[in-house]
């Protein structure tokens, strides 16, 4: 549903002089912004913690699916409304029924349609994945100045499906491709992503999204923090996740735009002399 997605695209800046013998050309930048909404997206978090009926979940929830739709199909409906989130944590593990080890963390998988951008890969100039941080939800705490979380972007590799992906299917991953560090909430978090989304452009096959994920266990007055963040259900299109990638035109429109200028001087010499 191409027509559901936010495509904006801004002139950034574009400056071209000319003049007798000389000509200078600044690059011209244009931003495009892909920002979809919950029929157009592909977002979702996986949770591990194998205790059935927390947060009204009735299934273990490394078992669950935590997509809008398939929440809302549970019945009883979850108690939270998770598919309205991303989020990301790691927790101290525990030992859960069966003796395996596990921990209260999630990780969020989103993946963008680059086919929207029209765009080749020497054309990006920079790029970067945006989620907007919300308050968390009990039992996390908030990140903040002082007790900062760093979250991590991997490069995904195996195709999954939005809708049925769980903890414990979850695709495979790259080592970390970049990090960022959030110490607040009601605030965007940015992830540079230029050279993965060149590479995507370059082999469109190779694009499965990426996952955030938290590396190390960050507590706040004995609490451990997390990351939550609007998804692409939020009433909000402005604060939807988002990818944003400013492109250049490349070196070959700048040769053409210069012989056009060059022929424009030409011609307004010919009519001085004439």
């Amino acid at each position: 549903m191409k027509n559901a997605f936010a495509l904006r695209a801004t002139t950034m800046a574009v400056a071209i002089a000319a003049g007798l013998g000389c000509m200078n050309a600044a690059q011209a930048a244009v931003t495009i912004t892909l920002q979809p909404d919950e029929a157009s997206s592909k977002d979702v978090f996986v949770y591990e913690f194998g205790v059935p009926g927390v947060f009204g979940i009735p299934t273990p929830a490394r078992t669950t699916n935590l997509d809008t739709a398939t929440l809302d199909a549970l019945n009883p409906p979850a108690a939270v409304p998770f598919g309205d989130f991303l989020g990301t944590s790691n927790t101290e593990p525990l030992i859960g029924a069966g003796g395996q080890v596990r921990a209260h963390d999630t990780k969020t998988l989103i993946q963008f349609d680059l086919s929207f951008l029209n765009l080749t890969a020497a054309q990006v100039g920079s790029a970067k994945i945006g989620l907007y941080a919300v308050p968390g939800l009990p039992p996390f705490a908030d990140p903040t100045m002082d007790q900062p979380i760093t979250t991590e972007l991997r490069q995904v590799t195996q195709a999954w499906s939005e809708t049925a992906v769980t903890w414990e299917n979850r695709p495979m991953v790259s080592d970390p491709v970049t990090s960022t560090m959030q110490n607040g909430v009601n605030q965007w978090v940015e992830f540079d992503v230029t050279m993965l989304v060149q590479a995507w452009l370059t082999n469109p096959s190779a694009n499965y999204g990426v996952e955030l994920s938290q590396p190390d266990i960050v507590l706040v007055d004995g609490v451990p923090a997390a990351g939550l963040y609007f998804s692409s259900t939020s009433a909000d299109p402005s604060l939807r996740p988002y990818l944003s990638v400013t492109a250049v035109p490349e070196p070959s429109t700048y040769a053409l735009m210069a012989a056009g200028i060059g022929l424009l001087g030409v011609i307004a010499r010919r009519r001085r002399a004439v």
